[in-house]
């Protein structure tokens, strides 16, 4: 589990320069994201409130300050382990994926609400977590929440043209991955059990999902359990 003192811009910075020394100078440097923190923010107004929609990691491990939380549902995009991960959960021999948005179809997930004093204090702390290899692009999409209101929420699509992008890979081969990469920020495995339980708590059904989990149970030879307690509904109260 993340936490807020494993995103301090010093710990972000070891992070970067640990990946520059293995190799992947495309590696995102602070400047950079405050660069694109900016342009991020550009339409925003100070005194406004914003809007987080969250899909994979940050609806069982937000690590951010919101003032409230809903079940939402975004056209347009669809959830897909798309890119190649050979530090955080795998290894260069046998990289891990990564949840992205891609375009088509539509994803169901959480929206965080960020209060008005907080936006760039906890936006910059976002940038420190999903900005490091430029493998994202943030984008502000409408988002409909479950009772019915419609926001405009950040979220993190792929860049398909970058290096680690790794779009439409058989399912045989992306649950592979999945079901053995290891790394210094623990399996993939855990990371796609998580996002299942945490979706099945919402009252999400994600077929993509819950067919790599099926796959994945039947490579490891058993269940695959989440390490993080599914606590959709007390993220939501």
């Amino acid at each position: 589990m993340l936490k807020r003192d494993d995103l301090d811009s010093e710990r972000i910075e070891q992070i970067v320069a640990d990946a520059r020394k293995a190799g992947y100078d495309f590696f995102l440097s602070q400047e950079e994201r405050e660069a694109s923190l900016k342009q991020a923010l550009g339409r925003y107004a100070p005194g406004e409130e914003a809007w987080v929609f969250a899909y994979g990691s940050l609806m069982w491990n937000p690590a951010l300050e919101f003032a409230e939380a809903s079940a939402c549902h975004v056209e347009g995009w669809r959830r897909s382990f798309c890119f190649w991960t050979p530090m955080g959960r795998g290894t260069p021999e046998l990289p891990g994926l990564m949840l992205a948005l891609e375009a088509g179809g539509d994803c169901e997930g959480i929206a965080y609400r960020i209060a008005p004093d907080k936006v760039r204090s906890e936006l910059a702390i976002l940038w420190n977590r999903e900005m490091l290899s430029g493998i994202y692009q943030a984008r502000w999409v409408p988002t409909k929440l479950r009772d019915g209101r419609t926001v405009t929420a950040v979220t993190f699509v792929v860049d398909t043209n970058h290096c680690q992008y790794c779009g439409d890979l058989p399912m045989e081969r992306a649950a592979h991955h999945i079901a053995f990469a290891e790394g210094r920020r623990g399996a993939c495995r855990d990371y796609l059990a998580n996002t299942a339980a945490h979706a099945r708590s919402l009252g999400i059904h994600d077929s993509y999902i819950e067919d790599l989990v099926a796959r994945v149970a039947g490579l490891r030879g058993g269940a695959v359990e989440p390490s993080v307690p599914a606590g959709g509904s007390a993220a939501l109260a």
